[in-house]
């Protein structure tokens, strides 16, 4: 995308408060993408330094998502099958729930807040994340958050014992 088609596109979504590096945009302050009916985020944002909502949309894919979101990474209720392209680093909560997502690889290395992944077809929490929060996975393939708190405990433990 063109430097200036990339100015229109923020235009036209209301964002401001951005710089451009290379393509990338970051911005001072939150990005509001939801209900928008995106297919797909077509600036590759960088750093954002407050929440990202792109929830409520028709994505399939997180490609163009921030790279670091020092705040909240909203993206629940899109048609998401894979966490591809989302933040690595969430300073905040990070909700991928109410998606198609039958595995939790690609999502971010940490969340410093609370993860929700609940309402999808989750098969395990393999990639789960370091989370400094909360797991939320209710409504899950594997039926029931027991299951996720177990697998989740059990993770954990793997993880410490090495």
């Amino acid at each position: 995308m063109l430097k200036q088609e990339i100015i229109d596109w923020l235009s036209k979504m209301n964002i401001k408060n951005y710089s451009l590096r290379d393509n990338l945009v970051d911005i001072e302050g939150n990005v509001y993408l939801f209900h928008r009916k995106l297919k797909v985020i077509p600036v590759q944002f960088g750093i954002v330094k407050g929440d990202f909502y792109c929830s409520d949309n028709n994505l399939k894919s997180l490609e163009g998502s921030p790279r670091t979101v020092e705040g909240n990474f909203y993206c629940w209720n899109n048609n998401l099958e894979s966490l591809e392209g989302s933040p690595q680093t969430v300073g905040g909560h990070f909700d991928c729930s109410e998606n198609n997502l039958e595995s939790l690889e690609g999502c971010p290395q940490t969340v410093v807040g609370d993860f929700y992944c609940s309402r999808n077809n989750l098969k395990s929490l393999q990639y789960l994340p370091d989370i400094k929060g909360e797991l939320i996975c209710d409504d899950n393939l594997k039926e029931s958050e027991e299951y996720c708190k177990w697998n989740y405990h059990f993770i954990m433990n793997q993880r410490n014992s090495h």
